[in-house]
């Protein structure tokens, strides 16, 4: 007989990405089928200028030297209150959504480090995550997060792809 798994707990890894919201759907899904709760994890990198551009537009600012005024700590507070605000939006649609978000984790560092932590030491049953859809090429050569997430969770991982027209257009 084959044993069934439970899973109660969820973890969803976020960048914030248009396919990240594609993957959260799929997070909520599953949390519905299984009665689970999910926490939601975003890890705030070391910026790049691309990066600051985006997560200026994310939060609202004019510009990236409004963003770059804030202390990291403020960025981290603002960012999970756009996620919970992100999550309140979601259960006006989603009605079982409010009681089954169990947390929002901002935290510094490195995506695939914090994740995996997360991971092994959190008590999830599951990892849900977007990727990117990076060019294979890249990925090898450089690791991309959901790759390393994959082959080093201790737990099962739900990796949502791109859309294939996205992953074609997306930059290598």
């Amino acid at each position: 007989m084959i044993p069934q798994r439970r899973i109660a707990k969820i973890l969803f890894a976020t960048d914030l990405s248009e396919n990240a919201e594609k993957a959260f759907g799929y997070a909520v899904s599953m949390a519905e089928a299984y009665g689970a709760r999910i926490s939601i994890l975003h890890v705030v990198e070391k910026l790049t200028p691309n990066a600051e551009v985006l997560l200026a537009a994310y939060l609202g600012y004019g510009d990236i030297a409004a963003l770059r005024q804030n202390s990291e700590s403020e960025r981290i507070a603002q960012i999970k209150a756009r996620i919970e605000q992100f999550c309140s939006e979601v259960s006006d649609q989603v009605p079982a959504c409010r009681f089954i978000l169990h947390d929002v984790l901002v935290e510094p560092g490195k995506p695939a480090e914090r994740i995996l932590h997360h991971a092994e030491t959190g008590g999830y049953d599951a990892v849900v995550m977007g990727t990117r859809g990076h060019r294979l090429v890249r990925e090898a050569v450089l690791g991309g997060t959901s790759h390393n997430v994959i082959t080093r969770s201790p737990i099962p991982v739900f990796v949502v792809p791109m859309n294939p027209s996205e992953a074609r257009s997306a930059p290598a």
